[in-house]
């Protein structure tokens, strides 16, 4: 009776072996690069710039994604966005030696990463079932999880006996072999289409942009701030083996929440818990500047993954069922989010990076952990209509 006894290798099967191993490639460097660009010499206000250029091209990418996506299909942008990747990481691979301006890095990683994203999004909200999606977002969320386990555990082992280069040199290798799983079918969505934004419904949908702004924000803060915090501040020896070892305990025990949440969407219970969780989550980030110790971040970890599963996955759920909501503007829906989730963004780095200019490092990262909990309460105001 088990769901993993009885499928066959169908296109949503194929996403998911592509996910875990596009996540483990991911974990296996992302929580580091800030903190690796930290450690070979450049300050905190120069990585954010970095993060703000990143975010500053992204309208312009978005269009150019779109324009990707909607010629070739989501599945062949993907392999795009790959190949684009690894010229992302060797950029930071190199960069030690070559010394390249930070928004070359900037540019190049928003591209790759933007691409993908979009693609995916496009593909996933594509082939899943409406009536079921909760259940196979919580497949998809823990074949993610999987490599997102193994990927921190493995990079953080090898950052430290070895080098961090090495690391993401296995991550180019697993990012190739995340290719093979999506070419086994073909393109779920019609090729050669035109992007057309005239028609679309904005008044309607308008609050779902704005909401999901705080909610990327909330999540960059989260996996983007939170660890480079950690790696400059708290986990002064050891820096990649421990924090790869405390994402991967944190991100193990979401894991056996995963499911269960999925099913309690698909019952109508999805606004019940991303209100809890986003809640929950918001008193967690204001503990988050009193931690000083591994043992604290370990214990904000094993609490806050599995409740940011309990809002994520709903909200994530409730966006994809508006964008089957507007019928051919499918890929402008997910572009026009990259737009007002770029503005979000930019404003954002751009503040940090003038808070870390002006003030002491610590206090400026200290202070988007209180932001993260008034983003967190800001996700509660969704109307997605499939949680309502």
């Amino acid at each position: 009776r088990n769901f993993w006894r009885a499928v066959g290798f169908d296109e949503l099967s194929e996403l998911y072996t592509s996910q875990l191993l596009r996540s483990l490639a991911a974990s296996l460097v992302g929580i580091f690069v800030p903190i690796y660009l930290y450690k070979i010499g450049y300050s905190l206000p120069a990585i954010t710039a970095m993060f703000m250029v990143w975010f500053l091209v992204r309208p312009f990418w978005a269009y150019v994604s779109a324009r990707i996506i909607a010629a070739w299909g989501p599945k062949h942008a993907i392999a795009l966005s790959v190949i684009i990747q690894i010229a992302y990481l060797t950029l930071v691979l190199t960069q030690e030696h070559t010394q390249n301006p930070l928004w070359i890095i900037g540019v190049v990683g928003s591209f790759s990463f933007g691409l993908y994203m979009m693609a995916f999004e496009v593909d996933f909200s594509k082939i899943k079932h409406t009536e079921h999606g909760g259940k196979e977002l919580g497949f998809l969320q823990i074949c993610e999880r999987v490599g997102a386990v193994a990927g921190p555990l493995i990079g953080g082992i090898v950052a430290t006996v070895f080098d961090p280069r090495y690391t993401i040199a296995l991550a180019i290798i697993v990012l190739i072999a995340s290719l093979v799983p999506i070419f086994m079918s073909d393109e779920p969505t019609r090729i050669n289409q035109q992007i057309a934004i005239k028609g679309f419904p904005w008044r309607r949908h308008r609050r779902d942009f704005f909401v999901s702004t705080a909610f990327i924000l909330e999540n960059v803060i989260s996996i983007t701030i939170w660890p480079l915090y950690l790696g400059v501040f708290v986990l002064v020896s050891n820096t990649y083996a421990v924090l790869g070892l405390l994402t991967a305990v944190s991100t193990g025990v979401a894991m056996l929440a995963i499911m269960a949440i999925g099913k309690l969407i698909d019952k109508n219970q999805g606004k019940r818990l991303l209100n809890i969780g986003a809640y929950s989550n918001a008193v967690i980030h204001l503990f988050r500047p009193f931690v000083t110790s591994p043992l604290g971040a370990l214990g904000i970890g094993l609490i806050n993954e599995p409740v940011t599963a309990m809002y994520r996955m709903p909200f994530i759920k409730g966006r994809y069922d508006a964008s089957d909501s507007v019928p051919g503007y499918r890929i402008v829906y997910f572009m026009l989010l990259e737009w007002v989730n770029a503005v979000g963004n930019v404003i954002f780095w751009g503040l940090l990076t003038l808070a870390l200019v002006l003030g002491p490092d610590k206090f400026a990262l200290q202070a988007t952990f209180l932001l993260a909990a008034l983003l967190s309460i800001a996700i509660t105001r969704q109307r997605f209509a499939a949680l309502q």
